[in-house]
């Protein structure tokens, strides 16, 4: 098992792509706490307000999305790039193999979810600052903000290689879960908040304390994304296990 994980970590600190991610993770840090101070600035609107610091803060979100691409990368890549016989064949327990990865990407996650916490922490002090007013680092949501982003950002990084596991195709696998992510669940949420607030993207912005008051409270927002999260890696487990690697 530890020759798989250096053989992995290698891997992907080897990757241009994983260096690319992180710097655009870093990018939408900073322009997800841009834009919401943006649309509010000269108008009557307190900016030490639990809801406006929440919104300013949830730049942080940049490493979650982005994660998720690393992780269906890192796994799909293995078809993609024909290394799946090497990386499967090799290991008479091809579980081992996914459960690496997960541990990796999780690892990712967490860098990515930091990098972007910290881009959205430095800009939103930054804007706070030319304001006259210091951001309220006291306060128990800003902290609670930034370590939602961070975790959720750590257990997308396990959907990435569950999603990458059971498509196997990069490319449908990125266009399928962004265009879901980014497009269909926020239209079903607005079309219907009450029901679907329990779809697993609507349930991260839960964890990560987006203002607004149909989604979920953060417990049962937890206990779904975790199920569906682990879920789809119990899939993905099998699937690797039961089909050719070749395919």
């Amino acid at each position: 098992m530890s020759r798989l994980l250096r053989a992995e970590l290698r891997k992907v600190t080897a990757t241009p792509v994983t260096w690319w991610l992180l710097l655009a993770t870093v990018a939408v840090g900073i322009l997800g706490t841009l834009a919401p101070l943006i649309a509010v600035d000269g108008k009557p609107v307190d900016l030490l307000a639990d809801e406006q610091v929440r919104g300013a803060l949830h730049g942080a979100a940049g490493g979650s999305i982005l994660v998720i691409v690393a992780g269906i990368i890192g796994m799909a890549g293995e078809w993609r790039f024909g290394q799946a016989s090497q990386a499967f064949l090799t290991t008479p327990r091809r579980w081992r193999v996914v459960g690496v990865k997960t541990v990796v990407y999780m690892a990712v996650g967490a860098v990515y979810g930091l990098a972007a916490a910290a881009a959205a922490t430095a800009t939103a002090a930054a804007w706070y600052d030319s304001k006259g007013i210091g951001l309220p680092f006291g306060r128990s949501s800003v902290w609670l903000t930034l370590a939602g982003c961070v975790v959720v950002a750590i257990l997308f990084g396990i959907l990435g290689v569950a999603v990458g596991a059971i498509a196997r195709r990069q490319v449908p696998a990125i266009v399928v879960t962004l265009a879901w992510t980014v497009l269909v669940e926020p239209a079903l949420f607005a079309a219907a908040p009450r029901i679907f607030r329990w779809l697993p993207g609507l349930a991260a912005l839960s964890l990560r304390r987006q203002p607004s008051d149909d989604l979920l409270s953060w417990g049962p927002a937890a206990a779904v994304l975790v199920g569906v999260i682990a879920v789809a890696l119990a899939l993905g487990v099998r699937q690797v296990e039961r089909h050719d690697v070749a395919g």
